[in-house]
């Protein structure tokens, strides 16, 4: 008796500590190759980009909004600008129970949506971004988040206990008002550059460039790069077409985009301010 006593309180508490996980699919746009997600919010179903150079936690239509019942607005606007120097005052709300896709997310901030960014399409011309709604990093705050673009999918799980083998690399990162930044360096200089998954491509400020900075042309455009790496990682380099056209009111270095993330793999834990990436290779695991 004692022995099936014992058997069962182990089974429990192998029942509490298991873990949740829930894969998401995303698809990647034709024109700009930017991800995008089908979710029910609340009963209702949307098609959003998924903005990691965003802190917040949905981009939502005021229509969209209106029809979420457990909200409250908040008494302040908010202020943003875009790539394009576009300013953007938009209304602000609090959901304290939202559900999406069967996940319950709680206190989830929501802003008002209105259509912004500069878009540099694959072939490195500018473009208007189309119009989609969008989620940022908040909505994630008290989750793991695992980016696997290779397999079209994001991983939700509320496992804060990983245990990764060696081929994580474990990276300092920071939260800023424009997103999740990552530093990364040319061998001659330091950049603070913010991971987005909104950027079809790399990118970073001729300003911020050293004397130094190595700058190759880029045989299909106009444009010129910059190959970035982590100082004390030796994996592929980033490249990072050069713009002087940013609004100065951006304060971070540049942007590592869709070309980043469709190469590696990237967990961000952040309860306990951790990122780790790898390189993806096939039969990688998450």
């Amino acid at each position: 008796m004692i022995k099936k006593i014992i058997f069962l309180i182990l089974c429990l508490f192998s029942a509490l500590a298991k873990s949740d996980e829930f894969v998401w699919k995303i698809n990647f746009d034709r024109k700009l190759n930017i991800p995008h997600l089908n979710l029910t919010i609340d009963g209702k179903d949307i098609e959003v980009t998924l903005d990691t150079g965003s802190k917040e936690g949905l981009h939502l239509p005021l229509d969209f909004i209106d029809n979420i019942v457990d909200k409250i607005e908040l008494p302040e606007n908010k202020k943003s600008i875009d790539l394009s120097g576009n300013i953007n005052i938009t209304r602000s709300f609090i959901a304290n129970n939202l559900v999406i896709n069967s996940l319950t997310f709680k206190k989830v901030n929501i802003i008002e949506y209105k259509p912004w960014g500069l878009a540099i399409s694959s072939n490195n011309e500018k473009e208007e971004s189309d119009d989609f709604p969008a989620i940022g990093l908040g909505l994630f705050d008290q989750y793991v988040l695992t980016l696997n673009f290779p397999k079209n999918e994001i991983i939700i799980s509320d496992d804060i206990n990983l245990s990764l083998d060696n081929t994580w690399v474990e990276l300092p990162f920071r939260l800023v008002d424009e997103g999740l930044v990552i530093e990364m360096s040319d061998g001659y200089k330091n950049f603070q550059m913010i991971l987005d998954t909104g950027a079809s491509l790399s990118m970073i400020k001729a300003q911020s460039l050293s004397p130094q900075s190595i700058k190759i042309k880029d045989e299909n455009s106009h444009y010129q790069f910059v190959e970035l790496g982590v100082s004390y990682v030796s994996s592929d380099k980033v490249e990072a077409i050069i713009l002087d056209s940013l609004p100065p009111e951006f304060q971070s270095d540049g942007l590592l985009g869709i070309d980043v993330l469709q190469s590696h793999l990237i967990k961000i834990d952040f309860k306990n301010k951790k990122l780790w990436i790898k390189p993806f290779k096939t039969g990688s695991t998450n």
